[in-house]
């Protein structure tokens, strides 16, 4: 599977395996959900189901834009429409600064507010609905898509875990293999990441 930037293809890259992202059918208890670090040492899952694409962007045509909060790194033009592009180690860390070296062509997940079933198919991908239902987060390292049993998925957080980081979390969930994951909550995310396409800004 291949991931596609800006006119470049992504095939040969070995951590990036996905581009066109196609929901499959979710149980009753199971769900699709992607698996990234928001940086080294950091792991999270997300659902897919909240997902339009994966993509590597060149990181020097994101725009920055004044008087915006210290997670939101600019906008990009994605395809024709205004992107936002928010770094989310910054964003689920209270607004602070991470120690990150943003690559030539960076990961970026970008998430839609309305679920796939509410979103009208389109080839290639397009923001075909409200352009402020739709951001860019910049992530350290996409790694693969995990079906989840969403019994397993516990809202009792880690005694350790930073308050900050806490209010983005739907929980955490136990691999069958015994790992914990974070569980990242995309809805809060979408709304709480404090940018929105106005005229004004724009």
């Amino acid at each position: 599977m291949a991931i596609k930037g800006d006119g470049v293809n992504l095939a040969s890259d070995s951590q990036i395996r996905r581009s066109s992202l196609v929901v499959e059918p979710a149980t009753r208890t199971q769900q699709q959900f992607l698996r990234f670090s928001i940086q080294p040492g950091l792991m999270a899952l997300i659902e897919i189901d909240r997902t339009i694409e994966l993509v590597n962007i060149p990181i020097s045509r994101v725009v920055p834009m004044p008087h915006l909060p210290p997670a939101v790194r600019g906008v990009y033009n994605w395809r024709g429409d205004i992107l936002w592009i928010v770094d989310l180690a910054v964003l689920v860390g209270g607004g602070k600064e991470v120690s990150r070296k943003y690559r030539s062509l960076q990961p970026i997940v970008i998430l839609s507010s309305a679920p796939a079933a509410d979103r009208t198919p389109s080839t290639p991908a397009t923001l075909d609905y409200q352009a402020d239902t739709a951001i860019g987060v910049i992530v350290e390292e996409i790694i693969e898509i995990e079906w989840c049993d969403l019994d397993l998925i516990s809202s009792n957080l880690p005694a350790n875990l930073e308050p900050e980081l806490a209010k983005w979390m739907r929980g955490v969930w136990e691999s069958p293999t015994g790992e914990n994951f974070l569980v990242l909550d995309a809805a809060a995310i979408l709304d709480r990441a404090d940018v929105r396409v106005s005229p004004d800004r724009i």
